[in-house]
């Protein structure tokens, strides 16, 4: 039985190698771009049904293709108690309680997926 976070890790393998080769192709490679591919990777890997992932690809679209920052709303100061959780999850700044904590148990979750595939590709790397 095929779960959704062996899928997940399938598909965020797949396209963190292919980033990855693209990098290694290129003459200057450093650990922002390592983190970039990663994080594009994951957002791509999930796709568009959760919100985490749509604010991470567009925060990328954004940033390649116009480098000002948005001006964050302001907040009750019954919300600010989860502002730093707000700031830890992409897009969590627009979302109510409930959907920031819907999306942060995903993300955890991708996350997870991530650092597994990504000790994977290292132990198989090193041997």
């Amino acid at each position: 039985m095929t779960t959704r976070s062996s899928i997940i890790r399938t598909r965020f393998a797949y396209r963190f190698l292919h980033s990855l080769g693209k990098l290694n192709q290129q003459a200057k490679t450093n650990s922002r771009r390592v983190k970039h591919a990663a994080y594009t990777s994951m957002a791509s890997a999930v796709g568009s049904k959760r919100a985490w992932s749509r604010a991470v690809l567009s925060k990328i679209r954004n940033r390649s293709l116009n480098r000002n920052l948005l001006k964050k709303k302001r907040r009750s100061s019954e919300e600010s108690r989860f502002g730093e959780l707000r700031k830890l999850v992409p897009g969590g700044e627009v979302m109510n309680f409930y959907n920031l904590l819907d999306e942060t148990a995903d993300y955890i979750n991708c996350l997870t997926s991530q650092v597994q595939v990504m000790k994977n590709i290292l132990n198989l790397l090193s041997t």
